[in-house]
């Protein structure tokens, strides 16, 4: 690489007037006939004596007229100094670690006039390779995975082979986990070999990736003399419709139950954007899906309906039409379709006589239909039949007038909560308010959402429900307010809800009495979530069960926070895969296979320490099998698949879907940029991205300090100038 190039070369032809002064000088040397007079023998040896002087000052005089005429002209040619390649000039033996990083992540994919920024990085980083020296150590370390360097202080002897290597990088669509990488980076910076350090990150300098404090580093860097230049690559304009999210709305999928799911797609361009042909896929089968017009800089959600025949997991992905960034036009989620939903409903107070019990007319609301194909199995149990059973973990379990709990009932609940189970809570006359505060509430820790007060009496109708979204009760507020207002209530409990405001606690619905009391509230815990009733589930509060709102109330509560699959196999690009493995069965053969392979690599059993869930009857935690897989560079669907002892080959299915953020391409201000890292002064240089060929490094514009000389050349020559035509 050159040290100096030239902005506007062509002007380089005006140098050779540098030769003005010269030319002067020589046409004004002319030769005179020598003519003795006696007088001029005295002139002649002063003038002698002062020949060597006087001639010296002409030689200086023509040169700094020489060089005035040369630095005008190359002030407008714009000259270019590349300090990477004076240093080969001044320190030509000098050694240096050169850390190069070279951004690989779904962004880059960003292609103008079909070239992506990846691409340009690759060529701009051969061109960087000329800047280093044959003995300098280089190490070249990806974005996506900056721990395990593609090449770790290798000697650049042959660049050739180099470039070979960094051809073959191809995009991923993970995204820039900076605040992971610049700590690699400085690993590497103190285990290096030499005490010079270079570190070029060539990247597209997108701002949602580099929201993270830098000083410290930078003054660290600083401190350890360590120079740190970033080349931007990414385009400044951007065009970029995108699919942001594929989301299953439905907690759960049952089959021939219509699911519903949500696409949301960004338009990130100056102009709206018309209609579009997406496709959803099913198991592999295409749906045409027309997609609406969306306006400039705006979201638009696209609801999707798909009824699944058979139960198990079903892989479906929705995509649009290809643009300049392919790699978030596509989504994949996957649905676990169930076949029923096991549902345990505790009764504190059961009766023999129909319906008199304190679960019955729920229970009849979740068994309307009454067929074998009902989703729902119900299973009713006495609180005493509850407390001795050894049931295993169902989706959902109902606790209706239950006096109260033990402590090891209360921790079950808690465990199978946080596992996903959903808990409603009904309350009565025989419940025990202090045994629940204590146990389940636990000062807001606990699994309800507001402590228990007691019962209020007092007759009033109508049922309130909150605009909520995404709420358990949706389908209830969408009800006429003249079928709420049937709802006719006696009795209610009153609770106390937190004095501020709890994340995951949020109040449904609440009645329509005088004090608006709350009547139904919600709680998020782990996966799982709690909802707490302020009236019993029977007739004895009101008259509620006997209406139709209360069978469809019942029916899409239970179904909206019943244990769900529907997030647990969801993941993002660079996160590690895993599948927890059967204690005390022989597991061979584990494999699998990342989209677009099609053969099955090889995984590995791990251990991870046990919990005390796994605990022995000793009490000691026994260890935890798992596969594991943390190359998920791509997105699509990832299948692991293992032999089983006992139940022979099996499989699970992960989704990795890109990361949103990825899809902003607003650029970081470059001037803004250099000031977060503290007392390091980085260098950042911007590519013209427009041009297809030659792409090569720039460096810093000297005009100013040319300039700087001219001007004051100019006054020395002026002086100099006088100086030198004095009376001698």
């Amino acid at each position: 690489m050159n040290t100096l190039t030239f902005l506007n070369q062509p002007l380089l032809w005006g140098l050779a007037l540098a030769g003005i002064p010269l030319l002067i000088h020589l046409l004004y040397r002319r030769q005179y006939r020598r003519v003795e007079w006696a007088p001029m023998r005295y002139l002649k040896l002063s003038i002698q004596r002062n020949r060597r002087r006087i001639r010296l000052e002409q030689i200086l005089l023509l040169l700094v007229r020489t060089c005035l005429v040369l630095l005008l002209f190359l002030i407008v040619a714009r000259p270019v100094m590349h300090a990477a390649g004076l240093s080969h000039l001044w320190g030509g033996d000098v050694r240096a670690n050169r850390i190069v990083l070279l951004d690989d992540s779904l962004s880059m994919g960003y292609a103008v006039q079909g070239k992506p920024a990846l691409a340009r990085a690759q060529s701009v980083l051969a061109d960087l390779l000329g800047t280093f020296g044959k003995k300098d150590r280089l190490t070249l370390v990806l974005a996506s995975r900056p721990s395990h360097p593609l090449l770790r202080e290798v000697e650049i002897e042959d660049a050739g082979k180099v470039i070979e290597v960094v051809q073959k990088v191809a995009a991923c669509e993970a995204s820039d986990a900076w605040q992971a990488i610049l700590p690699a980076l400085d690993t590497l910076i103190q285990g290096g070999s030499y005490p010079l350090h270079e570190v070029s990150l060539i990247t597209d300098l997108r701002a949602t990736s580099w929201d993270l404090p830098l000083a410290e580093i930078g003054d660290r860097w600083s401190s350890q003399q360590v120079r740190l230049r970033v080349i931007d690559v990414g385009p400044a304009d951007t065009s970029n419709v995108a699919l942001v999210n594929l989301r299953q709305i439905d907690r759960l999928a049952l089959v021939d139950t219509p699911t519903r799911l949500e696409a949301e797609i960004h338009n990130a361009s100056a102009g709206e954007l018309g209609e579009l042909d997406a496709n959803l896929f099913v198991d592999g089968q295409a749906t045409l899906v027309r997609v609406p017009g969306i306006a400039a800089n705006q979201s638009l959600r696209v609801p999707l309906v798909v009824t699944f025949t058979e139960p198990g997991p079903h892989h479906l992905e929705f995509r649009l039409p290809d643009d300049a960034l392919a790699g978030d036009n596509r989504r994949h989620v996957l649905v676990q379709v169930q076949q029923t939903v096991d549902m345990v409903l505790v009764d504190g107070e059961p009766a023999t006589e129909p319906l008199g019990g304190a679960t019955d007319f729920l229970a009849l609301a979740l068994t309307l239909a009454g067929t074998t194909t009902e989703p729902f199995r119900v299973e009713v149990l006495s609180d005493t039949e509850w407390a001795s059973s050894s049931r295993g973990q169902p989706d959902l379990i109902v606790l209706a007038n239950v006096p109260q709990l033990n402590v090891d009932q209360a921790a079950t609940l808690e465990r199978w909560v946080t596992d996903g189970t959903g808990l409603v809570v009904f309350v009565g006359d025989q419940i025990d308010p202090d045994n629940y505060n204590q146990l389940l509430y636990q000062d807001g820790a606990g699994l309800l959402g507001a402590s228990l007060l007691g019962i209020t009496d007092g007759e009033f109708t109508g049922l309130l429900v909150e605009d909520r979204e995404d709420s358990p009760l949706e389908a209830v507020g969408q009800l006429s307010p003249a079928a709420l207002n049937r709802i006719k209530v006696r009795q209610i409990y009153e609770v106390k809800l937190p004095p501020e405001e709890v994340e995951g606690v949020h109040v449904l619905a609440r009645w329509n009495n005088a004090s608006s009391a709350p009547a139904v509230v919600q709680k998020a815990l782990g996966r799982g979530q709690t909802l707490l009733w302020t009236v019993a589930a029977d007739r004895s509060w009101s008259d509620w069960p006997t209406d139709a709102s209360y069978v469809l109330a019942m029916r899409e509560s239970a179904r909206a926070i019943a244990r769900s699959t529907a997030s647990l196999r969801q993941f993002t690009c660079g996160q590690v895969l895993m599948a927890d493995l059967p204690e005390r069965r022989d597991i061979t053969l584990p494999t699998i296979t990342a989209p677009g392979d099609e053969e099955q690599q090889p995984l590995v059993i791990v251990e991870d320490a046990g919990s005390p869930a796994t605990s022995d009857k000793q009490g000691v935690a026994e260890p935890v099998r798992k596969l594991k897989y943390n190359e998920t560079w791509r997105s699509g669907l990832y299948t692991m698949q293992w032999r089983d002892s006992l139940s022979g080959n099996t499989k699970q299915e992960f989704a990795v879907n890109p990361e949103r953020r990825e899809s902003e391409l607003v650029k970081l201000d470059a001037d803004e940029f250099p000031a977060r890292w503290g007392s390091l002064e980085p260098e950042v240089v911007s590519l013209d991205t427009a041009a297809t060929a030659g792409l090569s490094l720039q460096g810093v514009e000297i005009w100013r300090t040319l300039a700087t000389c001219l001007l004051g050349l100019l006054v020395f020559e002026a002086c100099f100038a006088r100086w030198c035509g004095r009376q001698r």
